[in-house]
């Protein structure tokens, strides 16, 4: 099964995620909930896809007061934020938020694939590590024995880091983001300065 998921995203994921871009899986809040945490107003959401929300985050006027647009999708349990041209997802302080109910995974990579995954649960950011350099660290890092036991091995970080990364979120949230996903319309907002509290 944990092989099916990493061969479908390791043949689709490059194609798929194309551009640098943050994806942050968000557990126990609603999705009104993280629109304002992420720095938007539930009241101004619309129908978009990813295409709509990454041309957007390139076309804003630099003079208005905005850090881009966002996409955001309710599965479940979960609420999907991906973000093509802004890195807020990332931010220890931001999961600790969005965590507080339950738990939010986050992975983010710039054009030089400087790239990042973070795990927070009831507001504590519990992991941290460098996805392209975890077949490199110790073994006895608390990270990797996180990552083997939601079933990625460290064979999959290896082959292909962002796979990996896609079949581990999947794994904890039952949530596949194949093309199909990716085309289909979702939630899209513009983003001001994000809220403090």
């Amino acid at each position: 099964m944990v092989n099916d998921i990493f061969d479908t995203y390791n043949a689709t994921a490059h194609l798929i995620f194309e551009e640098p871009t943050c994806i942050t899986w968000i557990g126990g809040l609603p999705l009104p909930e993280c629109v304002r945490l992420f720095g938007g107003d539930p009241l101004q959401t619309r129908e978009a896809d990813f295409q709509d929300i990454y041309e957007e985050g390139y076309d804003l006027d630099p003079d208005e007061p905005s850090d881009g647009a966002i996409l955001l999708d309710q599965q479940g349990d979960w609420v999907v934020v991906v973000e093509p041209t802004s890195y807020r997802g990332i931010s220890s302080a931001l999961l600790k938020q969005l965590s507080v109910n339950g738990a939010a995974l986050s992975v983010s990579w710039t054009v030089n694939v400087d790239a990042y995954v973070k795990w927070a649960e009831h507001g504590h950011v519990l992991h941290i590590f460098e996805p392209p350099a975890l077949d490199t660290v110790n073994p006895e890092m608390a990270e990797v024995g996180w990552v083997v036991d939601h079933g990625v091995g460290l064979n999959a970080w290896d082959q292909n880091w962002l796979a990996a990364t896609l079949t581990l979120a999947e794994k904890i949230t039952s949530v596949r983001l194949g093309r199909a996903w990716m085309e289909r319309p979702h939630v899209g907002v513009t983003v001001g300065p994000r809220p403090s509290a």
